[in-house]
């Protein structure tokens, strides 16, 4: 199938360069989809779906011009094909605007499962059937909002004017439920878990079923408590928010156009030593991986992050041009749109200690579940409700909070650290997130 979307773009670009564009790029992407919804503790749905598109970026005078079709029609291809080059004709030109040029890539294995092409409709209903009565049968007090059970297959293909030609393909199978735990007149917060794997062996209803219910039983029973200042042990869900503002500053957009806290900031310490953050690509049988990027530049390994200080910044080619680098081999985004840029598989360096032995050493302090907030991406600084907070008192877990907003700073938070754990919890997906719990000092608590 990638193959089939090599041959159906790649004849394009003789016929750009017949136009007289200077530079031209064809993206091509196809996604087959089974999906089954439900809502309400029920089957809702179940839907076959197939998106295909190319995506055409052409290059004159330096100006660059875009456009897009849901369709493999040649017809159509062509048309947009023009219309890409009668936008660059018109558009403000960008010196550093080129595109990259041919590299040696190598495929990446076991991202794609021969068997999830075989999986029937009637299998996905099955196994949504599976999941929702392997939650509701935990406590009657469950209560299923929403959630959905899914197969999906991408094949990729990129050629450009430079000699690039590549393809690949991906598949995932995903589920994921969302709801609360209703007692009487007790509602609890809303609370979600999801998975996502690439081989059918690795699927785990159970699991997944089982750790959602925790989470919303545990939201039960919500207690007030008064405004205090202390510690704060951020579950993976929630610390997401602290390494996400790093992640997002440490994008060369932000940092080229000022609106990143990083910038000017490489090579200085950023964070405790034991902080450190990699992004790759390249990792075999991992839901972020791919051979290539959106642009048909290799992925590869980017330490963004080492032992606290900031080492390392994304790029695409477009950005990297502008300070005469090299791509990182991280443009992302579909064929509807120009590249952006993305990780794929990031991970967070476990610490040393487990949950269970960090926890007995906080005298008081909240458990966050989730937070509500975005941080502001210059200054760090947020403001936001907690969501499922549990209360530590003398080590231990006590009482579930009503909710209570943090306010803190992400870029002091990094340096107020006082645990990683040694637990990692994957977020399974494009891209692909690996988290511990993550202890900071010095978090302001507003009943």
């Amino acid at each position: 199938m990638s193959d089939e979307l090599l041959s159906v773009i790649d004849s394009f670009v003789a016929k750009a360069q017949k136009l007289g564009v200077d530079e031209v790029e064809l993206y091509a992407h196809k996604q087959k989809q089974k999906t089954v919804n439900f809502e309400a503790n029920n089957l809702k749905s179940a839907v076959s779906t197939t998106i295909e598109g190319v995506g055409i970026r052409v290059l004159k005078n330096k100006s660059l011009g875009f456009a897009s079709v849901n369709t493999f029609s040649k017809k159509k291809i062509g048309e947009a094909l023009k219309e890409a080059f009668s936008i660059a004709k018109v558009s403000p030109p960008e010196d550093n605007y080129f595109l990259p040029q041919k590299q040696p890539t190598q495929q990446v294995a076991k991202i794609f499962d021969e068997e999830i092409s075989n999986v029937s409709m009637d299998d996905i209903v099955s196994n949504s059937n599976k999941l929702l009565k392997a939650a509701l049968k935990i406590d009657s007090r469950i209560s299923i909002d929403s959630g959905n059970f899914e197969t999906t297959e991408d094949y990729y293909a990129i050629v450009n004017s430079n000699g690039i030609n590549v393809s690949d393909r991906k598949s995932a199978l995903s589920y994921g439920l969302f709801g609360m735990a209703i007692d009487g007149a007790d509602i609890g917060s809303f609370d979600y878990e999801f998975d996502s794997v690439i081989n059918i062996a690795d699927v785990d209803l159970e699991k997944t079923a089982t750790e959602f219910s925790q989470k919303v039983l545990q939201n039960l029973n919500a207690q007030k408590i008064d405004s205090f200042e202390g510690p704060a042990i951020f579950t993976p869900d929630a610390a997401q928010l602290i390494f996400g503002l790093i992640i997002d500053s440490a994008k060369a957009t932000n940092i080229q156009s000022g609106s990143s806290y990083l910038q000017d900031k490489l090579g200085d310490k950023i964070a405790i030593d034991a902080v450190t953050l990699v992004d790759d690509g390249t990792i075999e049988n991992s839901l972020g991986s791919r051979s290539f990027d959106r642009e048909g530049v290799p992925h590869k390994k980017l330490n963004i992050v080492e032992n606290g200080t900031f080492t390392g910044v994304f790029y695409d080619t477009f950005s990297a041009n502008k300070e005469n680098l090299k791509s990182t081999g991280h443009a992302g985004g579909g064929f509807r749109n120009i590249p952006n840029l993305s990780t794929t598989n990031l991970k967070i360096t476990p610490g040393k200690k487990s949950i269970d032995d960090i926890i007995p050493e906080i005298k008081k302090g909240i458990l966050i579940q989730r937070i509500s907030t975005v941080p502001d991406p210059i200054s760090g600084d947020y403001s936001g409700a907690v969501k499922g907070g549990r209360l530590i008192e003398n080590g231990e877990i006590t009482d579930t909070l009503k909710e209570i907003t943090a306010v803190a700073n992400v870029f002091t938070n990094l340096k107020s650290i006082t645990h990683l754990s040694k637990e990692l919890k994957p977020f399974r997906g494009t891209p692909s997130w690996y988290v511990p719990y993550v202890a900071i000092d010095n978090i302001k608590f507003v009943s």
